[in-house]
C-alpha cells in the first residue's frame, strides 16, 4: 500500500487536499497519508546542506476548513497544526507551488456559513485556471 501511495504522489502533476480543522489539528486519514508518502530517499533526502525535498514540480490545492475563525485572533499561531503543518510538510518534500482556499467559521451560525462557502467558492472559481 506505501508503495501504491508514493507512486501515486510522485506521478501527480496536481495535488488537491481536503484538510479540515480536527482539533486545531488534521484528520488523522490525512495525517496517516502523509506519514506513507514522507520517505527518506524517495521523497526528500538529507544532504550536507540540510533536507532537500526530492518532490517538486507539483501544484497543491489545499481545500480547508474550519468551524472556528483563527484568522487574526491571538490564537492563530498558537493553534494552526492543519494549515501551517501542511505547508511545512509540503515544502519539506520539495513542493512549492500551493494554494490554500479556506472556509472558516462555519460553526458560527447559518450566515457565517453561508459567506464563507460562498467566499471559498469564488476563490475556487478565480483559481480555475492555474490548476487547469
Amino acid at each position: 500500500m506505501t508503495e501504491t501511495l508514493i507512486t501515486e504522489f510522485l506521478n501527480a502533476d496536481v495535488l488537491v487536499l481536503g484538510a479540515p480543522m480536527y482539533n486545531f489539528s488534521i484528520p488523522t486519514p490525512l495525517k496517516a497519508w502523509i506519514d506513507r508518502i514522507a520517505q527518506a530517499g524517495r521523497t526528500f533526502r538529507y544532504t550536507e546542506k540540510g533536507p532537500e525535498g526530492l518532490a517538486g514540480g507539483k501544484k497543491v490545492l489545499i481545500i480547508s476548513s474550519r468551524g472556528s475563525a483563527l484568522l487574526g485572533t491571538p490564537y492563530e499561531a498558537a493553534l494552526d497544526h492543519q494549515e501551517a503543518y501542511l505547508t511545512a510538510v509540503l515544502r519539506f518534500l520539495g513542493i512549492t507551488d500551493l494554494k490554500i482556499v479556506r472556509a472558516e467559521g462555519l460553526s458560527l451560525g447559518p450566515d457565517a456559513r453561508r459567506q464563507a462557502i460562498e467566499r471559498a467558492l469564488e476563490e475556487l472559481r478565480l483559481l480555475h485556471g492555474a490548476f487547469a
